[in-house]
């Protein structure tokens, strides 16, 4: 047997859960950030990943940053394959907890720090439905038993995935001199993706409005293919002896004979005529056509025939093993996988300050960060997505299995100039080496780099209350080949509004929130040669709030 897949569902999450940044990269790592969308150019406590070079900026003393963003997102996903029993999916991704804490320590040209992060992930997703892909196959299949009496299906889909790319940062900074400082440091990722769900209860709707579970039907066919296959092999049998039978005459120089007239000259009996006679009309010969042949050319109607029952014979019994295979794929199936690996970052960074600290540029480059993940799954639960010829079952997560997970390279530049003592301008630049990372078919699905660009302002209402926006656009490389209700990539712009409020020289509260508008996209599609239009789009919005203290020596 060959080896047999359907494709019930798939995952790839981990992009569903990258809330700002690149494709898996999160960059919203700060309430500061969440009020404004660009601090490439900080010189506060949010510096440690945002500027890291520029902590030397910062009084001598302790630094703490502690920021919490609440992240709500919602994936709809609209199909117009013409089987399915809906044409919207929905999956939410909650964040409620999206933590951020950097601390720092400078001591004249020094400045020492730390930042823990979610770096990639940070939340869950849950299609309560399911997705287009995972339903499409029972759909088409339900299609295909038309003619069978078979007039639609039901099923109970159900995915929820976490993920959550933990990045521990440490880093030193240098002040060569008062205008030009420096940084190198890294960051170990430990990464850890868990996924759960379900499908089952997959079944048939018959003429009457009854319903029948998927798997019985499809045994119900394999079981009538193998009988069919018996009976073509039985009629291949009885061909090939109907032919050996006639050998007795072919080989004595009778063949060029008519039933008839082999019976008129005594060569072959009445009874003997009948019987071969009435076997070629149980093939479906008429008795004009059997009264024109010569007994040669009966004898190779009846090999012939056995040739095509055998083949058709075969045929069917390939026929009753695939259903045979199908009705295990679609059985009650569930997922519980667990998905673990780690990676370092390199990281180093420049700052520039210029005109009395008015105007300040600062840039950073993260260096790829090479991670596997390895599964981690229980015995039955690595969902079942085919079988191999031996009829070993086929896991989509079989434990053990691996997958790269590299987190891509990043370039930011950012610049922030004060025009006033009241009015300060922020704006900032990121790519990312998205087409650079050994992710599957990466050549083929992605064109360029994920760019993002962002402006800011703030306004300093007075010495405590300042208040802040920002705008930042993000602009995907992905191509249309990359794209599926798997894992997709849209190009988005994001508006921010918030502030902060300085209680005192040690206390500042800084609190904002953003709000995502996603370029929803339609792309053709096509399964089992069907097409159809898939419309892809997004929404997301997050408050934040977090505290930065700073204490002297």
């Amino acid at each position: 047997m060959r080896k047999f897949t359907i494709s019930l569902i798939s995952l790839m999450l981990v992009s569903s859960f990258a809330f700002a940044g690149g494709l898996v990269t999160n960059t919203n790592q700060s309430a500061a950030w969440a009020r404004m969308l660009v601090r490439d150019a900080s010189t506060s406590i949010d510096a440690v990943y945002y500027n890291p070079a520029a902590l030397t900026k910062l009084q001598d003393g302790f630094h703490l940053s502690i920021s919490n963003q609440s992240i709500f997102k919602t994936r709809t996903i609209t199909n117009t394959f013409p089987y399915l029993n809906n044409d919207t999916y929905e999956g939410t991704t909650k964040a409620p907890v999206f933590p951020s804490v950097f601390a720092a320590y400078k001591t004249g040209k020094w400045a020492f720090s730390f930042g823990f992060n979610p770096i990639g992930g940070g939340g869950s997703a849950e299609f309560s439905k399911g997705i287009p892909s995972a339903e499409m196959p029972l759909a088409n299949t339900a299609h295909l038993f038309a003619p069978l009496g078979v007039t639609g299906y039901s099923t109970d889909l159900y995915i929820k995935g976490s993920s959550i790319y933990w990045g521990l940062q440490l880093g030193v900074s240098y002040a060569i001199t008062d205008n030009i400082s420096v940084f190198a440091g890294g960051r170990y990722v430990i990464a850890k993706n868990n996924y759960i769900g379900h499908i089952k209860d997959n079944k048939f709707r018959l003429q009457d409005g009854s319903y029948v579970p998927a798997p019985d039907f499809m045994n119900g066919v394999s079981a009538q293919a193998e009988a069919g296959s018996g009976q073509a092999a039985a009629g291949a049998s009885a061909a090939t002896a109907g032919g050996d039978g006639l050998g007795n005459w072919t080989s004595q120089g009778a063949g060029g004979y008519t039933f008839d007239q082999a019976v008129a000259g005594g060569v072959m009996t009445e009874d003997q005529q009948a019987q071969f006679e009435g076997g070629l009309l149980q093939f479906g010969y008429t008795q004009e056509q059997i009264d024109a042949m010569t007994l040669d050319q009966a004898q190779e109607t009846y090999y012939g025939t056995a040739t095509y029952l055998t083949g058709y014979a075969e045929e069917l019994h390939q026929q009753s093993l695939q259903m045979a295979a199908g009705a295990i794929l679609m059985g009650d199936q569930d997922i519980d996988v667990s998905q673990s690996g780690n990676g370092f970052t390199p990281i180093i960074g420049a700052n520039i300050s210029l005109m009395d600290d008015n105007l300040n540029f600062g840039i950073k480059y993260e260096f790829k960060t090479k991670m596997t993940l390895t599964n981690s799954t229980p015995d039955g639960k690595g969902f079942v997505i085919g079988m191999n010829p031996d009829g070993t079952l086929i896991e989509m997560y079989p434990d053990g299995g691996e997958v790269n997970a590299d987190i891509p390279a990043m370039l930011s530049i950012g610049g922030k100039i004060n025009v006033s003592k009241v009015i300060t301008f922020h704006a900032g630049f990121h790519t990312y080496w998205d087409s650079k990372t050994d992710w599957a078919n990466v050549e083929n699905k992605i064109d360029k780099n994920f760019q993002e660009y962002a402006l800011g302002a703030e306004f300093h209402v007075n010495e405590h209350l300042l208040l802040s926006t920002g705008f930042l656009y993000a602009a995907t490389g992905v191509n249309p080949s990359y794209q599926s209700d798997l894992s997709y990539s849209i190009s988005s712009s994001t508006i921010a509004l918030g502030g902060a409020y300085k209680f005192n020289d040690k206390f500042t509260l800084q609190f904002g929130g953003y709000l995502v508008n996603y370029d929803s996209q339609t792309l053709p599609g096509s399964y089992d040669g069907t097409a159809f239009m898939q419309t892809y789009a997004n929404d997301l919005w997050t408050v934040s709030l977090g505290l930065d203290f700073t204490l002297g020596k």
